[in-house]
């Protein structure tokens, strides 16, 4: 019941619904070999400091101040999720050097 009332109210505000969906694991390994990156890194800290310096002008307390601090914690949570992609991904890499090196 809750499913087909969330259906009717995207259809009156027109939001599409997404059909298709991301694999899981490509996601995770397109996220992992970004944070290396310099330039994956410049964006992190270049967002964060266009948050903190909005917030710092001064913002209504109210949906304003909420919604830059909810950009942040994303913020964090991206760098975060992709901080650890990058670090199973190597220890993936090192396992299979490592069994590589033991066979040859």
């Amino acid at each position: 019941m809750k499913k087909k009332i969330i259906n009717i109210l995207f259809r009156l505000l027109k939001i599409p619904i997404a059909t298709t969906f991301v694999d899981n694991t490509k996601k995770k390994d397109w996220l992992g070999s970004q944070y290396p990156l310099q330039e994956f890194q410049n964006y992190i800290s270049t967002r964060n400091l266009h948050i903190l310096q909005i917030l710092g002008q001064g913002v209504s307390r109210d949906q304003e101040y909420w919604m830059l601090v909810g950009q942040r914690i994303e913020l964090g949570r991206l760098l975060t999720e992709a901080k650890r992609d990058f670090g199973l991904a190597e220890k993936k890499r090192k396992k299979n050097e490592n069994a590589k090196n033991k066979n040859s």
